[in-house]
């Protein structure tokens, strides 16, 4: 790839500062850190594109919030699929059921260096959209509790993407030890669990199901579902064929999905969900890619709806990237998965601290605190 010398004072068509290389540098070390266990070909690239400064350029072609390790590995993994005879390819278990064994990072380098204006396109009109749906297993207890104070109820899933989660009571659960809930399903979730959690006899059904998306994904359109594929880590097995199970079952039953934004549009999707039963707002690992001023006018959004009607709302987010979201005492600099149920009743809001969670949801601690 051509050496590029980018300055870190350029002004970006984004607004902001781009970001500069020794900070991206970093973030891939972290990356690499954190999915050594889980993701072993991810964490290879990530250790190897750390040093390579051309190749952390092409990710400053993506607005700042997306400047992040995972949207360069899923523009990169989604070309992979869309060309399974690619060098590449074959160190990427997604296309050729087993890694290759060797170094796969001169050919990923070379495909970055072959492609780069394709990536840097990907890259600056793409976004992270992992819709893993195995943090429905986080949702169903509060779900059921929720449903057990307010009768039937309806979602309002804020950064749905392909709106897998509103299909939450579609899948099967085994939460290990604890037990199981709903009934067999070609999606089978399973969350190893510890601490004190109510789970219910059956998975609470559902009046209504509404999604809000910048860019919400059309499963019927090839290109699109193969990017909801792209942003799932091609060595997670376990995690494509569960996706490949959700997206059958969305394609014969699609939930009302919507083009819109957190903070405009949820007050209309509450709105039309009070109509069908209670209104719950869902968010999973969606809010970190708002700014901080995105956020705080969202909060202000749902305490004003609050204050006029019953709501509830559920989000498993990381409390160290969500500044201005409210997260209970203890939580400060968490970077773990916290789940939260905040509601209002009669106008008064009240927070609980559900559980401390992997943001995919491999394991749940109930009732424990950061």
């Amino acid at each position: 790839m051509p050496r590029r010398t980018p300055n870190p004072r350029l002004a970006c068509p984004y607004g902001g500062a781009v970001t500069s290389i020794e900070r991206l540098a970093r973030r891939f070390r972290a990356h690499a850190r954190d999915q050594a266990a889980r993701s072993p070909l991810s964490a290879r690239l990530c250790r190897s594109i750390a040093d390579d400064p051309d190749v952390i350029a092409l990710l400053q072609s993506a607005p700042p919030p997306q400047q992040l390790p995972v949207l360069l590995l899923a523009a990169v993994h989604s070309i992979v699929l869309a060309e399974p005879h690619l060098e590449l390819a074959a160190w990427y278990p997604s296309v050729s059921g087993e890694p290759c064994v060797g170094d796969p990072y001169p050919a990923f380098a070379a495909l970055c260096g072959s492609r780069r204006h394709e990536i840097e396109h990907l890259l600056s009109t793409r976004h992270t959209q992992t819709n893993e749906v195995a943090r429905c297993a986080l949702f169903v207890p509060p779900l059921a509790a929720i449903e057990r104070e307010m009768g039937p109820i309806a979602l309002v899933d804020v950064g749905t993407s392909a709106g897998l989660n509103l299909q939450l009571d579609r899948y099967h659960y085994s939460y290990r030890p604890g037990g199981e809930v709903g009934e067999p399903s070609t999606v089978e979730i399973v969350a190893g669990t510890r601490g004190p959690v109510s789970l219910p006899d059956r998975l609470p059904a559902l009046a209504g199901r509404i999604g809000i998306d910048p860019q919400p994904i059309d499963l019927a359109d090839a290109d699109q579902a193969r990017w909801l594929r792209a942003c799932v880590w091609p060595d997670q097995r376990d995690r494509l064929h569960r996706l490949e199970a959700a997206i059958e079952i969305a394609l014969d039953d699609p939930a009302d999905i919507r083009t819109g934004t957190a903070v405009d549009d949820v007050a209309g999707c509450v709105e039309q969900a009070s109509t069908l039963g209670h209104p719950v707002v869902l968010n999973s690992w969606v809010l970190n890619y708002l700014t901080t001023g995105e956020r705080r006018a969202y909060v202000a959004e749902l305490d004003r709806l609050g204050a006029g009607r019953d709501l509830s709302w559920i989000y498993a987010e990381a409390p160290a990237m969500c500044e201005g979201v409210p997260f209970a005492a203890g939580n400060d600099g968490e970077h773990r998965t916290v789940l939260t149920l905040v509601t209002w009743r009669a106008g008064r809001r009240s927070l609980q601290q559900q559980a401390i969670a992997h943001p995919h949801a491999y394991w749940i601690h109930w009732g424990e605190r950061g």
